[in-house]
């Protein structure tokens, strides 16, 4: 089987940064990643033959990411690129296997970096699978890179930056948004303030997403929550509440709006599949995401030789993913002997002094946004959890009472995280469900535990396994 030293999983900023560097100094990675082009969510380029007609549409991000997409146009030929690929094994003795076409392959590595990011957090309350309820990610998708607004009377409902970019994004594109709502609130300035100091560029980006809203006459409704939305097949209206800080609705303070679309982004969990199939300890840290791999200052997880970068080592955005991937690279680099030490720390200090002043700001605005108890309330009885099999709270409840101790056991009892999506969508909602049930800590709960393939792949593939040459 071939043997290549560097294989990199994930063309986002971190994967793409990652490989600049490593090319850069004589290392020829393999990236692989399941998009027809590099870029990642966040830097995601249009498809050949779509041309860009409103610039204003994709924000500052984009800009940015031209950049950092020139510098690996400057570099792909010492890169062997997988487009459309899907990594859907990593076994012992450096192995990884991955999909593409009718085919399926396997190579060895000597080092690995992953770079699989994040996805939005999902959050099960009556009502959220109704046609017309949509991640922010999937909205933000459609308006960026396809000129498609998702609704004719949109409502945001979630915390954090994204809510208000997406705001920015759909209006300048010609959407009526009737109100955003946000979790939580901003009970002290000043720590937001530090945290801003000498981050000049993304100051400018929020009070430019600010005017936006502003002078649309959109109401934001801090410590509000949407808690149902109702409908005959489609989305018709959405039941709000004023929340308390615990993000709790308060009695009589509920009101109900006539929106055909709703937009969540309640935050992003890390992609964690990969780095839990290899072995690498995990540890739980909520203004992360929720479990992240445990990494040293140079990236490297608990297994020697396999690195984590970006939103799925804990969601901190693509300025930090690039950062997290430079020294991932670089770090790559040394263990296989093309740089030395001395070289390799000075060659770094930038990107880590970067990554200091980027890490200030993300722990303050992570703080304000994290999800409270209340957030984890809203589901009834009724409720479909896993919507790959259709799994009921009610269901969940009653293999907890008949002795289910953890997320696990509720998936043998239940089917629970056995659809399609691998528990991705159920998952980290049910941690924290069945933690409370339990009276457990979510530090004690465990996660559902990840088998190849890790996702679905036509058995044909599989038929066809060869080793690449």
């Amino acid at each position: 089987m071939r043997e290549v030293e560097l294989v990199i999983i994930g063309a986002g900023p971190g994967g793409l940064a990652a490989a600049i560097e490593a090319a850069k100094f004589g290392v020829t990675p393999i990236l692989i990643d399941d998009n027809k082009r590099v870029g990642g969510q966040i830097y995601r380029q249009f498809n050949k033959g779509l041309n860009i007609t409103n610039p204003a549409l994709l924000g500052p991000d984009f800009e940015r990411g031209r950049k950092l997409l020139k510098k690996f146009n400057e570099c792909k030929d010492q890169v062997e690129y997988f487009s459309e690929a899907v990594v859907w094994g990593l076994f012992d003795g450096h192995e990884l296997a991955f999909q593409r076409g009718n085919n399926s392959f396997g190579i060895k590595y000597k080092r690995l970096i992953v770079g699989t990011g994040a996805y939005d957090r999902p959050v099960p309350f009556p009502g959220w699978t109704l046609p017309g309820v949509l991640t922010a990610g999937g909205a933000q998708n459609l308006v960026k890179m396809q000129g498609v607004i998702p609704g004719d009377n949109i409502l945001l409902a979630g915390t954090g930056p994204l809510q208000l970019t997406l705001a920015s994004q759909i209006m300048r594109a010609g959407g009526k948004i009737e109100a955003i709502l946000e979790a939580s609130n901003i009970d002290r300035w000043l720590p937001l303030l530090w945290g801003f100091w000498d981050q000049w560029e993304i100051l400018s980006d929020g009070w430019q997403y600010w005017r936006d809203i502003r002078k649309a006459g959109v109401p934001l409704m801090r410590r509000h929550m949407i808690i149902e939305a109702r409908g005959d097949g489609q989305v018709e209206e959405a039941v709000i509440a004023e929340t308390d800080k615990d993000w709790r609705p308060k009695a009589n303070r509920r009101q109900i709006l006539k929106v055909d679309t709703i937009c969540l982004g309640y935050g992003f969990v890390p992609s964690v599949e990969l780095t839990r199939l290899v072995q690498c300890e995990h540890i739980y840290e909520p203004l992360l995401g929720g479990w992240i791999p445990l990494r040293q200052d140079n990236m490297e997880t608990s297994v020697p030789g396999v690195y984590s970068v970006g939103d799925g080592s804990g969601v901190a955005g693509s300025l930090v993913a690039i950062e997290e991937g430079r020294i991932a690279g670089v770090s790559v680099v040394h263990s296989l002997g093309y740089i030395s030490a001395s070289d390799t720390s000075k060659y770094l200090q930038p990107s880590r002094k970067r990554l200091k002043k980027l890490n200030r700001l993300r722990r303050i605005l992570n703080e304000i946004s994290m999800p409270r108890a209340g957030f984890y309330e809203l589901a009834r009885d009724d409720t479909i959890i896993c919507r790959c099999m259709e799994i009921t709270l009610k269901e969940i409840k009653e293999a907890i009472a008949s002795g289910a101790t953890h997320i696990n056991e509720v998936k043998r009892m239940t089917r629970l995280g056995m659809g399609r999506c691998q528990g991705r969508m159920c998952g980290p909602a049910m941690l924290e469900v069945i933690s409370r049930y339990q009276e457990l800590g979510s530090t004690q709960s465990t996660y559902l535990r990840p088998r190849p393939p890790l996702k679905p792949i036509p058995l044909g593939a599989l038929a066809q396994h060869k080793v690449l040459e």
